[in-house]
């Protein structure tokens, strides 16, 4: 399995933090403790690792007239991050990127051709995409932005592809009309248009279908990476220099060119990137939907899912996956397997060693200790459930001291 590693110093609510992404990195914290900060950042270096090894800019490029502050950390909105110490640090499979002094460095990590042919399909879902569900036309809204407007783009390819999936709650399923472009979610009692449909529907359906088409499809480009092959692979970066050095062409029209010469390459893993993964939904539903998310990862060796949540029972349902793992693994007994995955599916479960749970607070971050493997109990999110229990032991407490005084 493949990790990176990112280092950030003073940059946004961020004073200092080093953190390993494994195959499943989950960050809890409140708001504004960094949590999107990490994401964002991380999702924006293995795009630019894809990038750069498949010539669509150079490293020279990058490094110019600060682009990676102005051009590309603002597409997630981060450019007023920066401060005049600030330090970013980022090593992954293919580049290592260093900014400091107000300069980025890039570095070419050895590479095998099999890795440039196929890299990663990275995905960032951000939390704002509970406004695509509230509409029957989300693409004809103006105003989005980059990043809700590059996953509403993915929406739009899956709603189309799968037409017909079966959510894992609420005995329900999302169809799709292509013929009038509406999205609806049907149970067995009725059925309503997405945007008229529950919150919940609303925030996770789009995440959903993204996910489970994009884990599907990378897999399948996987399965016909042959048909690839290093001639192949030179003649698309050689179309991409074409498009880079038209002139003529807007920045619409290029980036329209490249992402239909992207279509064309292979991948090696899927990165999901989710921001708070609970929004509107009920805390069984929760479980539900981090088993499918889980689940998708589980499609090819190198993929990934990271995400931030508010959520104390995403992090219990997170031990639960990994206890049903450790189970399983003890016993080869069919009906005791069958059993155990009633609680937990089999393409659910997750190994501890791919696992790190981060929390952030006051500037910093640090890895969840754990248990034999499961996520220790004593986190922030356990901690502030615990806080009220003891506020309202106090009050019933005062209240038995009222009423004593009368």
């Amino acid at each position: 399995m493949e990790t990176s590693r990112l280092l950030i110093r003073n940059f946004g609510p961020v004073r200092e933090a080093e953190i390993v992404f494994d195959r499943f990195t989950f960050f809890i914290g409140e708001q504004g403790s960094g949590k999107s900060t990490v994401l964002k950042l991380y999702s924006l270096f293995r795009w630019l690792e894809k990038a750069l090894a498949r010539h669509q800019i150079t490293e020279k490029y990058l490094s110019g007239y600060s682009r990676f502050r102005k051009t590309y950390c603002a597409f997630n909105g981060l450019t007023s991050y920066f401060q005049d110490d600030s330090e970013i640090a980022f090593e992954g499979p293919v580049y290592r990127f260093h900014y400091v002094s107000g300069k980025l460095s890039v570095q070419s990590v050895e590479q095998d051709d099999d890795m440039l042919l196929s890299l990663a399909k990275v995905m960032y879902v951000p939390a704002e995409r509970v406004i695509l569900g509230t509409v029957d036309h989300p693409s004809r809204l103006h105003g989005l932005s980059e990043s809700l407007r590059t996953f509403d783009e993915e929406f739009e390819n899956a709603k189309s592809r799968l037409s017909e999936y079966v959510l894992p709650f609420g005995d329900a399923k999302f169809k799709y009309d292509r013929l009038n472009d509406i999205p609806s979610i049907q149970t067995s009692q009725y059925e309503v248009r997405l945007s008229e449909a529950s919150s919940g529907y609303q925030s996770s359906t789009s995440l959903l279908i993204v996910s489970r088409y994009l884990s599907r499809m990378v897999k399948q480009r996987s399965d016909h990476s042959s048909d690839l092959d290093p001639a192949a692979f030179k003649a698309l970066q050689h179309d991409v220099e074409k498009i880079m050095n038209d002139a003529s062409l807007s920045e619409d029209v290029r980036s329209a060119s490249l992402r239909s010469i992207s279509s064309r390459y292979s991948y090696s893993s899927f990165i999901n990137i989710v921001e708070e993964m609970e929004l509107n939904l009920f805390p069984t539903t929760q479980r539900m939907v981090l088993f499918e998310l889980i689940a998708d990862v589980h499609t090819m060796e190198n993929n990934q899912l990271i995400l931030s949540t508010h959520s104390p029972y995403v992090i219990t349902d997170t031990g639960l996956a990994v206890k049903a793992w450790q189970v399983y693994q003890k016993t080869s007994d069919v009906g005791i397997r069958k059993k155990i995955c009633r609680i937990v599916p089999e393409e659910s479960m997750i190994d501890p060693a791919h696992l790190h749970i981060y929390e952030m607070k006051d500037g910093g971050i640090h890895l969840l200790e754990n248990y034999q493997g499961i996520p220790s109990d004593s986190n922030y999110l356990n901690n502030l459930l615990a806080q009220e229990n003891e506020d309202f032991d106090t009050l019933m407490d005062l209240e038995d001291e009222i009423d004593t005084e009368k």
